[in-house]
Formats: structure tokens, C-alpha cells, sequence
């Protein structure tokens, strides 16, 4: 499975950024194969960065994303797509991929960030 990760730095020990649009970077995760690459934000600037991101989620053919939050729009070209969403709150990428190789990450069925602010149903 191909899975993209928000991400603050450059490899697997740095941690998930909690801002899906605004991270630095990417890291694109094949799990069958335990081989990564990073890719640099290319749409920090751009209006509607989080769409571009999916959009590139699927031209990578990834096949989940993990977030701690992305808004509606990206979530839904995601869903789209076929791409599955889940939810890590805090902690390193390698962390995340840990806890999803062994189930523990809820899949995401609707966004949980709008117009920069998270928002949780009680």
C-alpha cells in the first residue's frame, strides 16, 4: 500500500505536521516494499493548497493519507478518488506508520478543519 504523510522534516523521525496544506513537506510511503521518499511542498504559496496536495495524492497513485486534519475540499477530491483518510493526531511519521500497519488509525469519512480551524462533533 502507498500511503502520503504530512510531514516537518525530511524522513520518517520527524513528525506528522498537523497542517495537511501548509506542511513542508511529503513523505510518500510504500509499505510492501518499506522504501520512502520525501517530496517538498511545491503549493505553500498557491491558493487552495490542501486541493493541489490531493491532487498530487492521486497522481502518485497513493492509495491512504494520514492527518491530523484536512479540510473539506481536499478530503473530498480525496474520497473521490478512492483514497482512503486516517486520523494520527501527534507524533513522528514512523509512529504513524507503525500504529496503521497494525490497525490502530481510524479512517476519516469527513473532514475535521474548516477555513483553518478544526472543528469535532461532540
Amino acid at each position: 500500500m502507498k500511503i502520503l504523510v504530512p510531514s516537518s522534516g525530511e524522513d520518517i523521525t520527524n513528525k506528522i505536521d498537523e497542517h495537511f496544506s501548509k506542511a513542508k513537506y511529503f513523505i510518500f510511503m510504500d509499505i510492501e516494499k518499506d522504501v520512502w521518499e520525501v517530496f517538498e511542498n511545491e503549493y505553500l504559496r498557491d491558493k487552495h493548497p490542501g486541493d493541489k496536495i490531493a491532487t498530487k495524492a492521486i497522481d502518485l497513485k497513493a492509495q491512504a493519507m494520514i492527518v491530523s486534519s484536512i479540510g473539506p475540499h481536499a478530503f473530498d477530491i480525496l474520497s473521490k478518488a478512492n483514497i482512503k483518510v486516517f486520523y494520527f493526531e501527534k507524533g513522528t511519521i514512523k509512529e504513524s506508520l507503525d500504529k496503521f500497519k497494525r490497525g490502530e488509525l481510524a479512517q476519516m469519512f469527513k473532514a475535521n478543519k474548516k477555513h483553518g480551524k478544526l472543528f469535532r462533533e461532540d
